[in-house]
């Protein structure tokens, strides 16, 4: 019943194949992955240096414009304000208009 042919192979170890064609695709990839990897941070180091040149023109310009929005929106609150003094003096009836202005003389 028993076969020696079959019993010898159960128990004889058999030998593995070496994986080099996986380790080299390993390798490849691995290589390729570093090289994305130091791409990407050699590209973001210049965009930021290009960056980084670039600021302080534009907080000048920006401050420029800044100041100049300043100005404009204390313009118009000074309308605005004398405008309200003009309608509530009309209002209240606090100054009659005048047709003939009154000009004082200096002595």
């Amino acid at each position: 019943m028993r076969n020696p042919n079959t019993y010898s192979t159960l128990f004889e170890e058999k030998t593995k194949p070496k994986p080099k064609v996986a380790m080299f695709l390993v390798y490849v990839v691995l290589g390729l992955s570093l090289c994305v990897f130091g791409a990407s941070v050699w590209f973001s180091s210049y965009a930021k240096k290009v960056y980084i040149r670039r600021r302080p023109v534009l907080e000048t310009e920006a401050g420029k414009i800044q100041n100049e929005i300043h100005k404009l929106e204390l313009e118009v609150n000074t309308l605005t304000d004398i405008e309200r003094v003009r309608s509530l003096i009309k209002e209240l009836r606090l100054v009659e208009p005048t047709k003939k202005t009154i000009e004082l003389q200096d002595r």
